[in-house]
């Protein structure tokens, strides 16, 4: 007998969703840094208490990377994981100190130099970066070197590869 389609996602889709909603969470900071306190809860309650602190967040991508959250993640669902604003990373932006950004982008060097800039200005509250594929070890070097050397290392946060450069598109 063959069974009926699901309604949900395909596999590969929700894999990829799962992806970029753990990221808007900001649920890929590794578990092992945030218990260096030793206190007694864990890290899922951490990071519920770091939502809880501020549920509120910035999420800033590439056009790339925006082809890639559009079939994913409707505006509404963008607000129920807490992003308030979304921004083009080449777009002109204001500072936002006391919020989060969470930058979903390609790792191109032009993007690198853009996110370094925002960093060495304080835009946002802390850097949560966020690339779609690997970036390569001289890129990383590189970008390192730029964030340092601008003064803006204390703005990022975390820095992850995401591996979910591809569109999944479903017949409705």
């Amino acid at each position: 007998a063959i069974s009926p389609p699901t309604q949900g996602p395909s596999g590969l889709k929700a894999a990829q969703l799962s992806a970029v909603t753990n990221m808007l969470a900001l649920s890929n900071i590794d578990a092992d840094d945030n218990n260096k306190s030793g206190g007694g809860s864990t890290y899922g309650q951490q990071q519920q208490q770091q939502r809880d602190a501020n549920p509120w967040k910035l999420l800033i991508y590439d056009t790339h990377t925006r082809s890639i959250i559009s079939p994913l993640l409707s505006v509404s669902q963008l607000r129920s994981n807490g992003v308030t604003l979304h921004l083009l990373l080449n777009s002109d932006r204001e500072p936002i100190p006391d919020v989060p950004a969470v930058y979903f982008v390609q790792p191109t060097q032009d993007n690198l130099s853009i996110i370094a800039r925002d960093c060495s200005r304080n835009l946002y509250e802390r850097a949560h970066l966020h690339f779609s594929t690997r970036i390569e070890r001289p890129v990383m070097e590189e970008f390192a070197r730029l964030v340092v050397n601008t003064g803006g290392l204390s703005s990022v946060a975390s820095v992850h590869d995401q591996f979910v450069d591809f569109v999944c598109l479903e017949n409705n």
